[in-house]
């Protein structure tokens, strides 16, 4: 790959990664990665990669990602990950440590990556359609939730209309409130630690993020997709478009 392919994958929103087996010789692997993709996606070629020069009695569910001195979780945008912790040049990868652990935290990574997009679905579902009677009102929720803890919170939700299937979910982001309520589904990811989960309704169609925005944290200042968000964006755009694969509108405060 060249330098003028390589900047077209940064502008086609990949991220460059470079993975490393902790304390092994074994030559790394080279990845571009979505920034809307969870590191799930990416678990079983990375293994595969480091499998084929030095077999593992591990299996593909006791391995972790390690960015510097933090661990990784998947469950999010792999985009998100990056504008939390990364700070250096956008064009040099960066370089992730794989792990093998003894505890198994999923038992099948197909499973899981259903499993743990169709969470999110399910949340940002509510946030978006609660006033048409599809659970609980999706409130201001600080959430510190290990993946046992998502998992029994999965099983809680009701489901809309007993539709399990994870493409029917999806399906509904695309639909129009009956009631013609607009309602934002935000994750807010703070650099010191945490985030915060909320919805913010959309009453004018004039309203732009920075606005929006300014009603949950006032003062604050936003990346969005690797770059500065651009407060004057209406609203609207992102409810309509620029939301995750899983619904959520993700921002790094």
């Amino acid at each position: 790959m060249n330098s003028q392919q390589y900047q077209q994958e940064i502008w086609n929103m990949r991220v460059a990664v470079k993975v490393y087996l902790l304390n092994s010789n074994i030559p790394p692997i080279y990845l571009m990665i979505y920034r809307q993709h969870y590191l799930l996606f990416y678990y079983q070629q990375i293994y595969d990669h480091f499998n084929s020069f030095q077999p593992q009695i591990n299996k593909i569910n006791q391995i972790s990602f390690r960015y510097k001195h933090t661990l990784l979780p998947y469950q999010i945008p792999f985009g998100v990950l990056v504008d939390l912790y990364k700070s250096e040049d956008t064009f040099t990868p960066i370089e992730l440590i794989l792990i093998y652990q003894k505890d198994a935290h999923f038992i099948n990574l197909e499973d899981e990556i259903k499993n743990q997009i169709k969470f999110n679905l399910k949340q940002a579902c509510f946030g978006r359609y609660n006033h048409e009677g599809y659970g609980t009102p999706l409130k201001n929720l600080t959430q510190y939730m290990s993946i046992s803890d998502e998992k029994q919170a999965l099983k809680q939700i009701k489901s809309f209309e007993n539709k399990e299937d994870l493409y029917k979910y999806y399906k509904k982001i695309f639909e129009t409130p009956k009631t013609g309520k607009i309602q934002l589904p935000i994750r807010i990811y703070f650099k010191k630690g945490g985030h915060f989960q909320t919805i913010i309704e959309l009453n004018d169609q004039q309203l732009t993020i920075g606005q929006a925005l300014n009603i949950k944290l006032q003062g604050a200042t936003f990346i969005f997709n690797g770059l500065p968000l651009n407060t004057q964006i209406p609203a609207q755009d992102f409810y309509d478009q620029l939301y995750s694969i899983d619904g959520f509108c993700y921002f790094v405060c």
